[in-house]
Parts: structure tokens; sequence; C-alpha cells
């Protein structure tokens, strides 16, 4: 496998994007979404989420890229 700092670089972007993408696009999709007034008063349990959501989605996709390094690296001895 190739290191190149264009890799690396995609990996992170990804890493640091996905996870909040990922809550709004939830945010939007459930039916009821909250209006301005419900979000003004549930404003940390919605930046919790968001948190949780990006810490997920940064490990996520770290353990990928090292899943798939390992697998190169290694699969053929398998």
């Amino acid at each position: 496998m190739i290191q190149s700092g264009k890799t690396k670089r995609f990996v992170w972007i990804l890493s640091l994007v996905i996870g909040p993408v990922a809550y709004c696009i939830l945010l939007l999709a459930i039916p009821g979404t909250p209006d301005i007034e419900a979000i003004k008063e549930n404003l940390i349990d919605i930046v919790g989420a968001l948190a949780v959501f990006w810490v997920v989605g940064f490990v996520f996709v770290w353990a990928v890229y090292w899943l798939s390094k390992f697998m190169v690296k290694y699969g053929p001895f398998m």
C-alpha cells in the first residue's frame, strides 16, 4: 500500500466530517423535525449528541483505515 499525503489528508478530513454530517442528516430525516425554539431549549442535548456522533465517526474512519492497512499487509498470509 502506497502512503501518500493525499490519502492521509483525505482520511483526516473524512474522520472530522463524517460524524457531524451523519448527525445532521439524521436530524433532518426524523419526522417532526424540531423548530428553532425546541432547538434552543435542548441545545445542550443537541451539542452532546453531536459530540458523540463526531467521536464515533472519527473512531470508525480510523479503525477502517488501520484495518485496511493490516489486511493489505498481512492478508495474503492468512
